[in-house]
Formats: C-alpha cells, sequence, structure tokens
C-alpha cells in the first residue's frame, strides 16, 4: 500500500474515471449503479449482511451515500446543465440554487458536507452510529427523488 492519500488517478474522483486500459486507450465506460443500486447497498452495510467489511462499515457507507448524492445531483446536471459536471462539487452546489432553489439546495449542502466529514477517519472522532447513518440514508433517498422530480421538471 502507498502512502499517497487520495485518489489515485491524479486527483479526480471516481465519477470522472473510465475504466479500462491504463495505456491511454479509451474503452467504453462501464455503467455505474444506480442511486437505488447504491442505496440497496447502504442497506446491506446497515443490516450487518455484508460481513467481510470489518470495522470499516460504517466510513464505507458514508462514502456509498455521499456518492449516491452526488450521483443524483448529476443526473440533475445531465439533464438540465450538462457542463456543471465537471464543476467541483462545492460549485455545483452553489449552482444548484438557481435550478432546484434554495431549500433543496440548502439541504444537499448540508447533507454532502455531513457524509463528507463522517466518511474521512479522525483519530479524534468517532464513526458515525447506525442512527446517523439511517437518517443520512433517508435523507439522501428523498433529496435524490427531490432532484429526479426538478430535473423531469426542467428537462
Amino acid at each position: 500500500m502507498s502512502g499517497r492519500r487520495g485518489p489515485a488517478s491524479g486527483g479526480h474522483s471516481a465519477r470522472y474515471r473510465r475504466r479500462g486500459p491504463k495505456n491511454g486507450a479509451h474503452g467504453p465506460r462501464v455503467p455505474r449503479p444506480a442511486v437505488a443500486e447504491r442505496l440497496e447497498t447502504v442497506e446491506l452495510l446497515l443490516s450487518g449482511s455484508v460481513s467481510d467489511a470489518g470495522g470499516l462499515w460504517s466510513r464505507a457507507t458514508a462514502w456509498i451515500l455521499r456518492i449516491a448524492l452526488e450521483q443524483s445531483v448529476d443526473e440533475l446536471w445531465l439533464r438540465v446543465a450538462p457542463a456543471l459536471v465537471r464543476c467541483p462539487m462545492r460549485a455545483q452546489l452553489i449552482a444548484l440554487r438557481a435550478f432546484a432553489g434554495p431549500d433543496i439546495a440548502a439541504r444537499v449542502a448540508v447533507l454532502w458536507a455531513a457524509l463528507s466529514r463522517a466518511a474521512h477517519h479522525h483519530d479524534y472522532e468517532l464513526a458515525p452510529s447506525v442512527t446517523e447513518l439511517r437518517r443520512w440514508c433517508e435523507q439522501t433517498l428523498a433529496l435524490a427523488t427531490e432532484l429526479e422530480a426538478v430535473a423531469a421538471h426542467r428537462g
């Protein structure tokens, strides 16, 4: 294991990476799991059905929830403003106010910040509790549904 922190592909998150040959050839994109599939995985982790996650399950759950939330935002952008998908998430959260309204944008921003904080390990903080993770899962599902409705209305 290297001592490197963060994504292995030069700082870009996994949602921008292509899977395939590393020799510079661009292969076909591998379809990513749907938001619903990610939330099903979260339920498996929360129920204890995934036994090989060890002590990492709670932070892994927070990461999956954050990815699902980001994917929901991406899906909105792909329908209403495709260029925004390439912007950093903080910029997307600012733009979200104009497209989804201040209430939804604020709720997405607060949840994204909470998931980001929970997903990173700090020696002085406890891992997120099952109660927190369940609440964040419910919020992620609700916001994904609301963002889908915004996309359908505006698209």
